[in-house]
Protein backbone atom coordinates (compact mmCIF):
# COMPACT_ATOMS: atom_id res chain seq x y z
CA UNK A 1 0.00 0.00 0.00
CA UNK A 2 1.34 3.96 -0.90
CA UNK A 3 1.72 5.54 1.81
CA UNK A 4 -0.38 8.44 2.68
CA UNK A 5 1.36 11.15 1.47
CA UNK A 6 1.76 9.86 -1.45
CA UNK A 7 -1.92 9.03 -2.27
CA UNK A 8 -2.43 13.02 -1.18
CA UNK A 9 0.36 13.93 -4.32
CA UNK A 10 -1.16 11.81 -6.56
CA UNK A 11 -4.66 13.40 -5.64
CA UNK A 12 -3.34 16.82 -6.17
CA UNK A 13 -1.64 16.49 -8.74
CA UNK A 14 -3.66 14.73 -11.12
CA UNK A 15 -6.46 17.05 -10.26
CA UNK A 16 -3.60 19.83 -10.61
CA UNK A 17 -3.30 18.56 -14.18
CA UNK A 18 -6.99 18.64 -14.81
CA UNK A 19 -7.07 22.32 -14.17
CA UNK A 20 -3.60 23.43 -15.74
CA UNK A 21 -5.44 21.39 -18.84
CA UNK A 22 -8.56 23.28 -18.71
CA UNK A 23 -7.02 26.78 -18.60
CA UNK A 24 -5.12 26.54 -21.44
CA UNK A 25 -8.07 24.75 -23.68
CA UNK A 26 -9.85 27.96 -22.41
CA UNK A 27 -7.25 30.05 -23.64
CA UNK A 28 -5.92 28.59 -26.96
CA UNK A 29 -9.67 27.97 -27.92
CA UNK A 30 -11.82 31.30 -26.47
CA UNK A 31 -15.04 29.95 -28.93
CA UNK A 32 -17.94 30.53 -26.20
CA UNK A 33 -17.52 27.31 -24.27
CA UNK A 34 -16.97 29.22 -20.86
CA UNK A 35 -19.61 27.47 -19.37
CA UNK A 36 -18.47 24.00 -20.20
CA UNK A 37 -14.95 25.28 -18.99
CA UNK A 38 -16.13 25.96 -15.57
CA UNK A 39 -18.61 23.41 -15.11
CA UNK A 40 -15.16 21.04 -15.60
CA UNK A 41 -13.57 22.94 -13.28
CA UNK A 42 -16.22 23.13 -10.76
CA UNK A 43 -16.39 19.35 -11.18
CA UNK A 44 -12.39 18.84 -10.38
CA UNK A 45 -12.47 20.68 -7.39
CA UNK A 46 -15.43 19.18 -5.90
CA UNK A 47 -13.16 15.85 -6.82
CA UNK A 48 -10.10 17.09 -5.39
CA UNK A 49 -12.38 17.93 -2.47
CA UNK A 50 -14.60 14.62 -1.69
CA UNK A 51 -11.24 12.62 -2.27
CA UNK A 52 -9.30 14.26 -0.03
CA UNK A 53 -12.43 14.10 2.55
CA UNK A 54 -12.35 10.26 2.41
CA UNK A 55 -8.57 9.95 2.97
CA UNK A 56 -8.77 12.04 6.12
CA UNK A 57 -11.73 9.61 7.00
CA UNK A 58 -10.32 6.46 6.62
CA UNK A 59 -11.84 3.48 8.84
CA UNK A 60 -10.31 1.40 11.24
CA UNK A 61 -11.03 -1.97 9.34
CA UNK A 62 -10.32 -2.41 5.62
CA UNK A 63 -7.28 0.55 5.38
CA UNK A 64 -6.30 -1.13 2.10
CA UNK A 65 -9.25 -1.42 0.60
CA UNK A 66 -10.78 1.83 1.29
CA UNK A 67 -7.14 3.10 -0.26
CA UNK A 68 -7.92 1.32 -3.46
CA UNK A 69 -11.00 2.62 -3.52
CA UNK A 70 -9.90 6.04 -3.85
CA UNK A 71 -7.14 5.75 -5.71
CA UNK A 72 -9.68 4.11 -8.44
CA UNK A 73 -11.77 6.74 -8.11
CA UNK A 74 -9.23 9.08 -8.12
CA UNK A 75 -8.24 7.24 -12.17
CA UNK A 76 -11.96 7.32 -13.27
CA UNK A 77 -12.86 10.81 -12.24
CA UNK A 78 -9.55 12.50 -14.21
CA UNK A 79 -9.79 9.93 -17.14
CA UNK A 80 -13.82 10.72 -17.14
CA UNK A 81 -12.62 14.72 -16.82
CA UNK A 82 -9.89 14.90 -19.49
CA UNK A 83 -12.80 12.96 -21.82
CA UNK A 84 -14.91 16.37 -21.30
CA UNK A 85 -11.90 18.71 -21.97
CA UNK A 86 -10.97 16.36 -25.72
CA UNK A 87 -14.37 16.78 -26.69
CA UNK A 88 -14.77 20.07 -26.00
CA UNK A 89 -11.47 20.20 -27.87
CA UNK A 90 -12.48 18.59 -31.17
Amino acid sequence: MANLRKIKKDITFLVGEVVSDCYQLWSFHPDGKEQELEGILLEALELHNSLRQRVNAAPKDGVKQHYRAISSDLLKGADKLFTKMGELAK
